[in-house]
């Protein structure tokens, strides 16, 4: 196999693997539509991500994420240490602000990640989107890491990802200044109206203050790259 085939090859084989991932597990055609693949081309891939155990195949003839890449995303997690820096705060935010608390990083392909979650104690509350990609245009969490907060430092945003749910965010910054992740609340609109989305703004601000320290940041650090 000539070394463009094998390139080509193997990013096939990651963008399968990454639809399965991102779709909660696909059947052998939905895979094929989703990637754009022949279906001879997908099962050739799924088959080689079978044997190595990235994928499983269930009775349901759904592929699903497999034990070696749960290995994979459980040591990548572990070792996240921006995610082990904002532990402490993310507690402190969900405790003050009483709505689901996230941690979010760039993604890919233009999307924010969100890599970890503090439940909110509403018993209306939001859950669930670990793991998962929102756009970075139109969202609050997008907004924060794009830089576009504004004067008092968070952005926000309503009923854009899902409806009636609204999404306050703060940047995090590193040593030189550039953002590498945002902190943000999200919880039903009803309960976020303005003035209680300034409050968890400056809660948010507040606290990716403290971990941009943390990380390195400075006054003189403050610009913008």
């Amino acid at each position: 196999m000539a070394p463009g085939d094998v390139t080509r090859s193997v990013s096939r084989t990651f963008e399968l693997l990454g639809a399965i991932t991102e779709h909660g597990g696909l059947t052998l055609a939905d895979a094929a539509k989703t990637t754009g693949l022949a279906t001879s081309t997908a099962l050739r891939l799924i088959r080689s991500l079978e044997q190595t155990e990235f994928v499983l195949r269930g009775e349901d003839n759904v592929y699903r994420v497999g034990p070696r890449l749960l290995q994979i995303g459980a040591r990548a997690i572990a070792d996240n240490q921006l995610l082990l820096r904002a532990q402490p705060a993310m507690t402190e935010i969900a405790e003050t602000t009483r709505e689901s608390t996230y941690l979010s990083a760039p993604g890919p392909r233009g999307t924010a990640l969100y890599l970890g979650q503090i439940e909110g104690t509403h018993a209306i509350r939001h859950m669930g989107w670990v793991g998962q990609t929102v756009p970075l245009d139109g969202t609050a969490v997008g907004a924060a890491l794009l830089g576009k907060v504004g004067a008092h430092g968070y952005a926000v945003a309503h009923d854009t990802i899902e409806d009636h749910s609204t999404g306050v965010a703060a940047p995090i910054y590193d040593a030189v200044g550039r953002i590498v992740g945002a902190l943000s609340v999200v919880g039903p609109t009803f309960r976020l109206d303005d003035d209680v989305c300034a409050r968890h703004g400056r809660v948010l601000v507040e606290h990716c203050a403290r971990l941009s320290t943390e990380l390195g940041r400075t006054a003189a650090g403050d610009r913008p790259y």
